[in-house]
């Protein structure tokens, strides 16, 4: 029999022991070993936590994820950031054509919509309008804040979706990939082993032969896939990842913080400056 011929009565064999298995008709079934059991249930766990996770994560590779879907901004407040526009204000018509043609698109988060809805908010109010010089500093903050989110979106992307999605696609898949080898030839053993009860005379010891490689295949495939998992198991990539994700957050959402710290206090003095004016303006 030719190796081409081996192999196809090999996987016919195996395509019949799965089958029976399925069945329910199967004599004999070889066992894994428990460890081995306890440590596909970690791994799958871990598969799952990673992919769960990146459907998230994911988002953050793209800036515009918080984009407010129904506004229709225009090409012209596109091309402008915030500065621009309060610059635009002393320009001449032809200096300001000139700068919307040579600026940069901005970006399109929900920071910078913000910023650029409250900076058109104070060209229409004027900024000696209470309310209009309260929304141009809004939204210099407001673009601030976007730039920090857009430096945090690129940190998390680089420091742990990517890493995170190569562990998915590298050692757990490698792991994955060990233990189908393992199914495989546990399914060989056991078709060796029926195959060898169902033999008689010369035959005989040539089947015993296979079982006992098929054995040495199949501890072989066990041991490997064993090793890689724990391997998955035990590194603290997954860790390192998530505090790198948290320091990532921490650090946008302090400096968010800080820069409204600043800015609430003088929107609260022009709030109080602006009821104490309405109070007066209704007592005349």
């Amino acid at each position: 029999m030719n190796n081409i011929s081996r192999a196809f009565t090999k996987n016919i064999s195996q395509a019949f022991q799965l089958a029976s298995e399925k069945l329910g008709t199967a004599e004999d079934i070889t066992d894994l070993p428990q460890e081995y059991k306890e440590l596909e249930l970690r791994v799958d766990a871990l598969r799952t936590v990673h992919e769960n996770i990146l459907k998230i994560t994911r988002i953050h590779t793209n800036s515009s994820y918080d984009y407010p879907g129904q506004i229709q901004e225009t090409v012209k407040v596109l091309s402008r950031s915030v500065g621009d526009q309060i610059k635009n204000l002393t320009l001449s018509p032809v200096e300001s054509r000139d700068t919307e043609t040579s600026a940069p698109p901005q970006p399109k988060t929900y920071h910078h919509a913000l910023a650029r809805s409250c900076t058109q908010g104070a060209e229409l109010l004027g900024t000696e309008d209470p309310f209009g010089a309260a929304l141009n500093k809004y939204a210099t903050v407001q673009e601030r804040i976007g730039d920090h989110r857009i430096k945090m979106d690129s940190e998390i992307t680089q420091k742990f979706v990517q890493p995170f999605n190569i562990t998915l696609n590298t050692s757990i898949q490698f792991a994955m990939r060990a233990r189908r080898n393992v199914n495989s030839t546990r399914l060989a053993l056991d078709s060796a082993k029926r195959r060898y009860k169902s033999i008689r005379g010369e035959r005989s010891e040539a089947a015993r032969l296979e079982v006992e490689q098929a054995e040495d295949q199949f501890v072989a495939a066990v041991e490997e896939a064993t090793t890689l998992m724990k391997s998955v198991l035990e590194t603290p990539e997954p860790l390192r990842n998530l505090a790198e994700l948290v320091n990532a957050q921490l650090a946008f959402y302090k400096e968010a913080h800080e820069i409204l710290a600043e800015l609430a206090p003088e929107i609260d003095e022009m709030q109080v400056q602006q009821e104490a004016l309405y109070r007066n303006s209704r007592n005349d």
